[in-house]
């Protein structure tokens, strides 16, 4: 059961903005850190996928808790990406 409320295409949204950053990012420059995150992506992308198939996820008001794990992944892995490569910048060899 994949619903089709405004909030949740617009997680789907976001799931694919940050699966087509990484997908293009890889095949662009070959770098193993696009592919760790691909991995680390489809890691969660399965995990919500099974949360997603399950009905009674959605029942008695839990499609919020849904939305809202389903939105955690995506903004953690996305963060934690922007930290990591602003501390590369930082500290990379200036010439």
């Amino acid at each position: 059961m994949f619903p089709i409320d405004s909030e949740f295409l617009m997680l789907y949204l976001l799931y694919i903005s940050v699966f087509g950053y990484f997908f293009v990012h890889y095949f662009r420059t070959k770098k193993r850190v696009y592919k760790i995150n691909l991995i680390i992506f489809i890691s969660y992308f399965i995990i919500m996928v099974y949360v997603f198939a399950d009905k009674e996820n959605f029942k008695y008001g839990n499609s919020l808790a849904v939305l809202f794990y389903g939105i955690l992944f995506l903004i953690t892995h996305v963060i934690l990406y922007g930290i990591i490569n602003f501390i590369k910048y930082c500290f990379q060899k200036r010439t």
